[in-house]
């Protein structure tokens, strides 16, 4: 009965007695890392961070909010998130780390950037317990500075969101001066 379940999901033939079930189930893709929908982040009333469907982003970054809002990284469902800067990607991984790794050549080795627990995010090394965090439809940048993820917030609202504001940051990071 498994293996009709399991052949029916992923369009692979059925098992035969030669080949073992796990053969089978390896086809059925991997659940997703990134809950990729629509996600709009806000300030008083504007917008200052969009994720799009097809996980492109945006953000109000050095701009005020109510401004012109600009291309930031491109979140991808397993995880992989393609930074604007070239070469430069980030992945995170099924337990909540956040690494980054250079282009191709240069120093292409990951180094740990932060970690997503529960509904928080903290960079790596610091001493604080939280970065950034989410209570309901707020994400907090710190004790007095918060947004509002319009839309109706669930858990796999809230973990996207975290994602997009270390994306954020670390698209920041790299930009800067």
């Amino acid at each position: 009965m498994m293996v009709f379940v399991i052949t029916a999901c992923s369009n692979a033939p059925p098992a035969t007695a030669s080949q073992p079930v796990a053969a089978v189930s390896a086809t059925v893709p991997a659940a997703a890392v990134i809950d990729l929908r629509p996600v709009t982040i806000s300030f008083q009333g504007h917008t200052i961070a969009r994720l799009f469907a097809d996980g492109r982003t945006e953000s109000a970054g050095p701009n005020a909010p109510g401004t012109d809002l600009v291309s930031g990284p491109t979140l991808h469902a397993d995880g992989t998130i393609v930074l604007t800067k070239a070469g430069v990607t980030a992945r995170l991984d099924k337990t909540g780390n956040l690494y980054v790794a250079g282009p191709a050549g240069a120093n292409a080795r990951e180094q740990l950037f932060g970690r997503i627990s529960d509904d928080q995010f903290a960079f790596s090394g610091s001493d604080r317990p939280w970065n950034v965090r989410v209570r309901g439809n707020l994400i907090e940048f710190g004790e007095h500075n918060s947004s509002q993820i319009d839309g109706d917030v669930t858990p796999a609202t809230r973990h996207t969101a975290l994602v997009m504001a270390a994306a954020f940051y670390l698209e920041g990071a790299l930009t800067a001066p």
